[in-house]
């Protein structure tokens, strides 16, 4: 288990590296401020495409123009407008599948080979990628080329990392400069902080954005933000692996086993059995999170809702503000009494009531009111990270955040695909029905956490400490 972090220099082991953290949190606000101006954007641009192509002269569908909605079930329209929703969905998972299954491979080594050939490697190869797949999308939209030339991102996103690549990067940077007790959760909970930030900044300005100059230049903003943390990181982040393990890299074998070490190692010893426990209650978190996005958007552009894009970006901002403004107190408050794995058991059932909430809304005010529930639910992830953190050794953080990097590839690219069926299969009967599901796994998440509770008494201290004031070790 780490006891120090993985940085140079004897007299700051002890404490965080400000300086380095607040370098990446710039990286990391530049980058999700065109993530989250993307995201919104593809789906609402691909929705406009398909229904200009089924629709034809029968409505006006201008270019930024998306929350047309009709009621009566016996309308033409209508029948026009769910095949509309099923080919935005199914698009989307083509897309999702092409890049995962090439960001499995590339994932794994990249996080296992930035603990020798450094972490300013890890996020340069994924942000370069991200930068290529947003181009990719502006040069569609610019000469309406076929959404088939999308594929072409998808596939440079794969092979680089991508945003997950990115995602990865960030938590081993953020394990380097950090101890590995009650800090670490709360600077791994600091970069969702960020993300958070860029996206309440972010998604109002998309709606008015889309709807004031249509989709080219919000898609030729985000390109320009991610080129621009691309050159941030070249100009500003500092190294943290020492230069006498950039000569040490291994095989790939090597590295491979480095990466799956964790559950199948001898070495790890009754370890093993915590990092499976915890990857589990990962997945099924992630599954949720990464999957139900994309249902999320056309649940609000279509009936009872018929949502623009004025109305998601404030939908968005409010899940936003909540999380950025709820989540570290949660977490300074929670670690005032009690641990880690506490705080995850007590948030996820927050989180899965807040997804009933969504998924029985059918008015406004009910999916609004669901931005509270979700905010005082956002430090289920760091603090699930921050445990699987806490019982890697400080030499392998990297290797330990490329099996979460392929968690997070795995589980969302199921959960997009799972939900996205699941919910053109149920959009006639019960349109909700996503977010209930998202709500069970949850619970069953609970379940796994509870157990691995009682092992970890029985084989690790991983208890954060029951009383912060107290850890003058950790300040």
């Amino acid at each position: 288990m780490e006891s120090t972090p993985l940085v140079a220099g004897n007299d700051q082991e002890e404490k965080s590296k400000l300086g380095n953290l607040l370098k990446a949190n710039v990286v990391f606000l530049v980058f999700h401020l065109a993530v989250n101006i993307h995201e919104p954007l593809v789906t609402q641009y691909l929705y406009t495409r398909f229904s200009d192509e089924l629709f034809g002269n029968r409505t006006v569908h201008a270019t930024n123009q998306t929350s047309a909605c009709y009621l009566n079930e016996s309308d033409p329209g209508y029948i026009l407008q769910e095949k509309v929703q099923e080919r935005t969905s199914n698009f989307q998972t083509v897309l999702t599948a092409i890049s995962s299954s090439i960001l499995l491979i590339s994932c794994m080594f990249l996080g296992s080979y930035s603990d020798f050939l450094g972490r300013r490697f890890l996020f340069i190869v994924p942000l370069i990628g991200e930068f290529l797949r947003y181009s990719t999308l502006t040069v569609v939209i610019c000469w309406d080329l076929d959404l088939r030339y999308m594929y072409i991102g998808e596939v440079l996103e794969g092979i680089s990392g991508g945003y997950h690549g990115v995602i990865l990067a960030s938590y081993a940077y953020t394990a380097d400069n950090t101890p590995p007790k009650n800090s670490r959760t709360v600077g791994i909970a600091v970069i969702d902080f960020t993300s958070n930030l860029s996206s309440a900044i972010s998604q109002l300005m998309t709606g008015y954005f889309i709807k004031d100059t249509g989709f080219l230049y919000p898609s030729l903003t985000t390109s320009s933000l991610m080129l621009l943390s691309v050159i941030i990181v070249v100009a500003l982040l500092p190294e943290t692996i020492n230069t006498d393990r950039r000569s040490q890299y291994p095989s790939p074998v090597k590295a491979v086993k480095n990466v799956f070490g964790f559950y199948f190692s001898k070495d790890f010893g009754p370890k093993r059995s915590l990092f499976w426990l915890s990857t589990a209650a990962y997945f099924l978190i992630y599954f949720n999170k990464g999957g139900i996005y994309i249902v999320e958007y056309l649940f609000q552009l279509n009936q009872p809702f018929c949502w623009g894009p004025e109305l998601i970006g404030y939908f968005n901002m409010a899940l936003a503000l909540s999380r950025q403004f709820l989540g570290i107190p949660v977490i300074k408050l929670f670690h005032l009494c009690t641990s880690d794995p506490v705080i995850c058991i007590i948030t996820s059932l927050i989180q899965a009531g807040a997804y009933v909430l969504e998924g029985l809304a059918d008015t406004n005010f009910m999916l609004f009111a669901a931005a509270l529930p979700n905010g005082i639910a956002s430090p289920l992830l760091p603090a699930v990270r921050a445990i699987m953190s806490r019982m890697a050794p400080a030499e392998m953080q990297g290797s330990l955040f490329a099996g979460v990097g392929l968690m997070n590839i795995l589980s969302a690219g199921l959960g997009v695909t799972a939900f996205n069926q699941m919910y053109d299969a149920t959009v006639k009967i019960f349109r909700g029905f996503a977010f209930l599901v998202c709500a069970a796994c949850h619970l069953l998440a609970i379940v796994i956490i509870v157990v691995f509770l009682c092992l970890s008494r029985r084989t690790i201290d991983i208890n954060t400490s029951t009383n912060v004031v107290n850890n003058d070790s950790d300040q």
